[in-house]
């Protein structure tokens, strides 16, 4: 056999185990960018849907929020009680557990949303850390402020309750937690509410707009 084609042969295993060698490096490598690519992909696809939910859910908490500072309140003359329970109550009283029922009813929407914001707040928590809960801690003591507004309210209105009635300051501070106020700086709740608001969709709306470049 020629020499030169013997040592050729003799080579061509060598050569073979190089090229294949080297196509799977690169296949390798390709495939590692590839990897990154869809790594980062997804991560910008989670924070995405993640910002954009739970923007939602404090625009539906601030909605309920809003609905139940309605100033204008109408409930019937009657409660929705058993026959032999309103026999038992006088006009004042009867009118008083209806407003109460109606201040519940305008009430619950405000846990509800605020029971879904926690939820999708607790997986914000995962991917965030912990800043945007300090963030949106603010609308606990809101919230809080309100209800206790409500219950004061209701409380000063109880016609067998002794209620023993604070001073004109506590007062307006309570009229204006409750009701809203037309806008602008008149309502003061409402200002600090959107303040809050504000500093969310500031953390947010990045993860939003930068999904859409």
């Amino acid at each position: 056999m020629n020499e030169p084609f013997c040592m050729l042969e003799s080579w061509l295993p060598v050569v073979k185990d190089i090229v294949l060698t080297g196509a799977a490096m690169i296949a390798g490598y390709v495939g590692l960018m590839g990897l990154g690519t869809w790594r980062r992909q997804l991560k910008a696809n989670t924070e995405y849907v993640l910002a954009k939910d739970l923007l939602r859910s404090i625009y539906e908490l601030r909605e309920a929020i809003s609905s139940a500072r309605h100033p204008f309140m109408q409930y019937s003359q009657e409660p929705d009680m058993p026959e032999e329970k309103l026999k038992e109550l006088s006009e004042k009283e009867k009118r008083w557990h209806a407003m109460v029922q109606a201040y519940q009813k305008r009430w619950d929407p405000v846990p509800k949303a605020k029971s879904a914001f926690d939820t999708t707040l607790l997986e914000a928590e995962v991917v965030w850390g912990k800043k945007i809960v300090e963030i949106t801690e603010p609308l606990n003591g809101l919230i809080g402020e309100l209800l206790w507004a409500i219950q004061d309210h209701l409380d000063a209105m109880n016609p067998t309750s002794d209620y023993d009635r604070p001073g004109a300051d506590e007062v307006k501070k309570r009229r204006n937690t409750m009701n809203a106020r037309g806008t602008g700086d008149q309502d003061e709740y409402k200002n600090r509410l959107e303040a809050v608001i504000k500093s969310i969709e500031k953390e947010l709306k990045p993860h939003i707009e930068q999904y859409h470049r």
